[in-house]
Parts: structure tokens; sequence; C-alpha cells
């Protein structure tokens, strides 16, 4: 049996509660739901039930309490890697890229704000999508022990994929794409395997309490992309990756500083849904280069270069730091038929013709009125 001990921290996560591929039932406020759990008193756990997995060989795979779970030819399927044949068998389309998705804090496979993203390479419809479900072991309000917990969900990610390479699977073409602690599992996988993992990208990799030894950085795989947006405060402010993109400055998005919201926890979330914006090939943000770091001012210099694709797209021959400057939240649609999620919106847009509506153009009323 797993010790237990206490600790506690941040939230950022909501559940939204899907079906296979069905609309989901939309939060009322979706911001300030996401950001709600903050406040532990919401969990139904104390910091008794807080569970610490072993980081050495006493930690055993496959872990009930991490999933794997495959999203691909619009079917839904648990992964067991244990089957010698489970490969063959699922609905794994070798023909598509693959792109594993991993949660933060509070988060799984049913969350916020990670199923913006989900669904937005769903929707692509060239992808298998992976998802790391280690919910179990970062609830809430167990911070701590979701920090003690990224080596040994990262060992058990890293036999899944070997097994799934001895199988025929092609892990080392695979991206891991993580938020906040995430993006720390993606990097610490290096650990645990014997290939070279293709890319990683980290959204606004978490901060408080991560060791060195844990941090995401550069060395973790073949190319590594970080897009910052709350640095410094819940995000890691030095360099992470071979491209490091400052949005806004990297600290606090404009957008989050008079939504009556914790602005910091609202800043951390954005990532996903510019990572989920750069899906779209008419929605690319480009990026300039900028100072080393994350500028501290709001509109820093820039330096001489060419300006490249944040996100999905950047070059992976790209290296140094971009700096993004955006007034509007990303993702959020704001007319009829506009790419986007309503989940990535402050709040409720106008919808009105395409013709007629300006970008941030927002009703007054409450949050999420109308979603």
């Amino acid at each position: 049996m797993y010790k237990r001990f206490s600790a506690g921290l941040i939230v950022i996560y909501v559940c939204s509660c899907w079906g296979e591929f069905n609309l989901p039932t939309l939060p009322n406020q979706p911001i300030k739901d996401a950001l709600y759990l903050h406040n532990t008193s919401s969990s139904n756990l104390t910091l008794r039930d807080c569970s610490f997995r072993p980081t050495d060989y006493k930690q055993k795979c496959p872990d009930p309490d991490i999933r794997f779970i495959l999203y691909s030819d619009d079917k839904k399927q648990n992964v067991d890697y244990t089957q010698s044949d489970w490969l063959r068998q699922s609905a794994w389309d070798h023909t598509k890229e693959d792109v594993l998705l991993v949660h933060g804090y509070a988060g799984g496979d049913n969350t916020l704000p990670m199923t913006v993203l989900r669904d937005a390479y769903i929707a692509k419809g060239s992808y298998n999508v992976w998802i790391l479900d280690w919910g179990n072991l970062a609830q809430p309000p167990c911070y701590r022990a979701a920090v003690h917990n990224l080596k040994a969900v990262a060992r058990c990610t890293g036999e899944l994929l070997m097994a799934l390479r001895n199988s025929g699977f092609p892990a080392d073409k695979m991206t891991c794409i993580g938020h906040s602690l995430g993006a720390h599992v993606c990097g610490l996988i290096s650990n645990y395997v014997l290939f070279r993992i293709h890319r990683i990208v980290g959204l606004d990799p978490a901060r408080p309490l991560i060791a060195s030894s844990s941090r995401l950085t550069s060395g973790h795989a073949a190319v590594v992309h970080v897009l910052h947006t709350n640095a410094g405060h819940y995000g890691e402010a030095g360099k992470s990756g071979h491209v490091d993109f400052c949005i806004n400055g990297g600290r606090v998005m404009p957008y989050c500083e008079n939504a009556d919201i914790d602005e910091q926890l609202c800043s951390h979330v954005w990532a996903v849904c510019y990572m989920a914006q750069s899906l779209q090939e008419d929605s690319v943000k480009m990026a300039e280069p900028c100072s080393r770091r994350c500028p501290t001012g709001p509109r820093p210099g820039h330096r001489i270069g060419i300006p490249i694709p944040m996100g999905h797209s950047t070059p992976l021959t790209a290296s140094g730091s971009y700096c993004v400057h955006d007034k509007y939240p990303p993702f959020c649609p704001t007319h009829v038929g506009a790419v986007g999620d309503k989940r990535c919106c402050l709040k409720a847009p106008k919808i009105k013709p395409p013709t007629t509506t300006e970008p941030g153009d927002y009703e007054t009323s409450t949050l999420g009125e109308g979603f």
C-alpha cells in the first residue's frame, strides 16, 4: 500500500464530462470554473488522502492510477499495453501522426483546459491522439504529492512507449505536449526510454516546488518548444527549450488583468488555447526574436531576425527566444462560423455576421451566458 502524506497548493482545471465524441456540457463560466478549484475546500479529499508513488525500481507499472487513452478514427480506447497484440487490434492508424497530451495538477482526460487541445487535435482528423491521464495522482489538495509523482508517471509512460515500440509503433516520432506539471512529465519520460523523443511542447511548465532534476530542458528531446504565459509565478521563468515563446511578456495576459478572476492562474491556463489556435493555419501567431528570457516590460524591444510561427507549426530547426503580443483571448470565436472554442473565451462573444464583427467585440453580460 502506498504511503500518504500532506501537501497542497494551487489548482487550475475543472471536470466537464464527455461521452465518446458528443458535444460537452459547457461550464456556465468557463474560465472562472477552470480556476475554481484553487480553493482546496472544493475537493472531497483531505491532505491525508494524498498518494506518493515510489520514484525508484519499486514503482510498479502498469499503475491503476495512470491511464492511457487513444482517440483515433472516431473511437476512444483504453490502452492495455500488457497485451502483446493490443496495437494491432486497436484503432491506431499508422498513416497519421501521433501526439501525446499530458495534463497538469487536478487534470484528467475530461478536464479543462486540456480538453480544448484534445478536441482541437481530434477535429483536425490527421492525428492519433494519446492521452496520459494521471489525475488520481494529482488531485487537490495534493500539489506536493503531484510534484513527487512526476517521475513515477514518467516511468510508467516510458514503459508504455517501449512496449508499443516493440509492437511496431514509431514512438521516436511522437510529439509530447504537456501543460504545467505535464510539461515536466514529457521531459522526464526521456529518462525511461531507449530512444530519442522527437519533440516536446511545454505549455507554461510549472514552477512551484519543481527540482532541477525534474525540470523540462532542451536536452529532453531532439526539439523542445515552450510557450510562456505566467513565467516567474506558476510557470517557469528561465529558458527551457530550444525555442521559448514569451507571450505578452510571458508573465500576465492583458485580458486577465481586469477579468474579476485570479490573473496569475488565468494567465497560466492560456498557453493551452494558444496551442490549440496554432492548429488553424489562418490563425497562427507569428513571433519575433526577443531577449534571452521573457522580458519584464509590456512592450519589449525586438531583436533583428525572421519571425516564426508559434505552436504547432514552429520550425524544428528554430532556436532562441521569441515574443508575441496579443490583446485578445486566443482561440475564442467572435462570430458565427469563426474558428475557435467557446471554452477559451473570458466573456460570451456577440453573435454577429462575420462582416460586422470586430475582434474582441464582447457582450458585457456575466461570463458564460449563452454557452
